[in-house]
């Protein structure tokens, strides 16, 4: 896993009254990082993941994120109520799950909400290397959208819904209708706005690797996990214990699988099933995929399966 290590919090800007933007400085020079990356925040309640929204070709030394209020108690009011300017957080990454894909023709951003975000390192990357996109972005009234003033500069690429479910659904689908091969699909923002882009996406018969999803929700926990076998490679037999994951398992073993999140929303950890049921628990894979692969972070086997894994450096 990636190293630790704290930043400084150089400013604190207040975008509208739910979301505070936070500049993360350090005295030493910071990693790069590519569009659509994020940061994530050790917290006193756990650990988080935000989006970098700074322009990825003209970062400085200092990390972006914005923070929307969305509890009483957890990370977002923790930074909202208790960060001040001056205040060290302990970070790790950045990561990237959802990479900018250079070799689309041309791309179309789905954004409600705070999901604007990782679009918002996304625009200005595309825009310096010429490539052409849109945006599509759900808000209540555009006057008190965030960051309105910033997506102001692309005023012929952003286009704004703020009407009931159904017209935004029509609009989505409208956006999406009769697109040329080789345009990718973008989408972040809450869960049932998401699922109404991607719904459209299969509707319309886009392929599922050019529809890419920003899910920083960690997958649902699987209710009384009970051991199961596993033959790896056609060789090992290893049980898998009720309270371990066959990720921990494989590592415990020498197996060196790849992982990064430990969430179910990376892909890091994928093996491919030879046979046996799962039961998946992540935000990851296709229904395609389910088929013959899981995440070995969070899916588990139901009685005995065979799993094949690549051996690749671990994270």
């Amino acid at each position: 896993m990636k190293d630790r290590y704290q930043v400084k919090v150089e400013q604190i800007k207040q975008v509208t009254p739910q979301i505070k933007a936070f500049t993360l400085s350090s005295e030493t020079a910071v990693d790069p990082f590519g569009a659509g990356a994020h940061l994530t925040l050790h917290l006193p309640m756990g650990d988080r993941q935000y989006s970098l929204i700074n322009n990825p070709l003209e970062m400085t030394n200092d990390y972006q994120i914005a923070v929307k209020k969305v509890s009483a108690n957890g990370g977002s009011h923790y930074l909202h109520e208790h960060l001040e300017v001056g205040d060290s957080v302990l970070v790790s990454g950045p990561d990237n799950y959802f990479p900018v894909h250079l070799e689309a023709q041309h791309v179309i951003f789905f954004a409600a909400g705070i999901g604007i975000t990782p679009f918002l390192s996304m625009m200005p990357y595309l825009s310096t290397l010429g490539k052409t996109f849109e945006l599509h972005y759900a808000v209540k009234n555009v006057e008190s959208c965030p960051f309105y003033e910033e997506l102001l500069k692309y005023t012929e690429q952003v286009f704004f819904y703020s009407g009931s479910r159904e017209e935004k659904k029509k609009q989505v689908r409208e956006a999406l209708e009769n697109r040329k091969i080789g345009t990718h699909v973008y989408v972040c923002g809450p869960e049932t706005f998401m699922e109404m882009v991607v719904d459209t996406t299969r509707e319309l018969r886009f392929p599922s690797r050019v529809v890419h999803e920003e899910r920083f929700r960690p997958a649902a926990k699987i209710r009384n996990p009970k051991p199961f076998r596993v033959t790896v490679n056609g060789g090992d037999e290893l049980l898998v214990k009720e309270n371990e994951s066959l990720l921990e398992r494989l590592l415990d073993e020498g197996y060196p699988v790849s992982y990064a999140c430990r969430m179910g929303i990376c892909g890091s950890c994928e093996v491919t099933v030879c046979g046996g049921e799962v039961i998946h628990s992540d935000t990851f894979l296709t229904e395609k995929e389910k088929e013959n692969k899981m995440l070995s972070c969070v899916s588990r086997g139901v009685g005995e399966i065979a799993i094949n894994v690549v051996e690749t450096n671990s994270m």
